[in-house]
């Protein structure tokens, strides 16, 4: 893949903490942190529109319909409020600004997607899980009728999305999110301090 602009400054960002050229102050630590807390917050908000398996261990499962829809929701918070509010905050050329810019602008493949993703789901007809497949799973697993009812919801809608519609709209997006993880990494190690040596 070729390395975008954006791609090589997060790995120049990322560089820069490892070798102890970036020694992010106590503010962009505090960005960072808020930074986190905000989309996980918003990652981990009920949605009554999207099930969830609430029973995998640890985390519940997510629809990537939904990832879609957080993420737009994230960047225009971050783009808005968030980013606004910490800028005069930060020192000039600060980091933590500059890696949470490229974290919006690296989302925008995505983004240009969401309205189709959201419409698609919107769109879908989905079967609800029968009461005697409920019954026979409550009965073999042990787990409570409203866990089993909603993780057969959740696998009914994960089908779903493996459509070759879908599908094809992930793979188009899967690039971006890779990036996305990158960006995060830097942004937690330099929250942390978990630097490599």
């Amino acid at each position: 893949m070729t390395e975008t602009p954006d791609r090589r400054r997060v790995s120049e960002i990322a560089r820069s903490l490892n070798q102890y050229e970036w020694r992010p102050t106590a503010g962009e630590v505090a960005c960072g942190a808020e930074f986190f807390q905000l989309v996980k917050g918003m990652e981990e908000a009920e949605r009554s529109d999207f099930p969830r398996d609430a029973s995998a261990r640890p985390w519940p499962l997510r629809l990537r319909t939904e990832n879609v829809v957080v993420l737009a929701e994230e960047v225009a918070l971050l783009r808005e409020e968030f980013l606004p509010g910490w800028r005069t905050r930060l020192p000039d050329g600060s980091p933590m600004a500059e890696l949470i810019d490229l974290y919006v602008r690296g989302a925008q493949p995505v983004l240009r997607q969401a309205e189709a993703v959201r419409a698609a789901w919107e769109g879908a007809v989905l079967p609800e899980p029968a009461g005697d497949e409920i019954a026979r799973h409550v009965r073999y697993s042990g787990a409570p009728t409203d866990e089993v009812t909603a993780r057969l919801r959740f696998e009914t809608a994960a089908r779903w999305e493996e459509g070759p519609d879908q599908r094809s709209l992930w793979e188009a997006m899967e690039p971006a999110w890779n990036y996305l993880g990158g960006v995060r990494s830097t942004m937690m190690a330099a929250v942390s301090g978990d630097v490599e040596y």
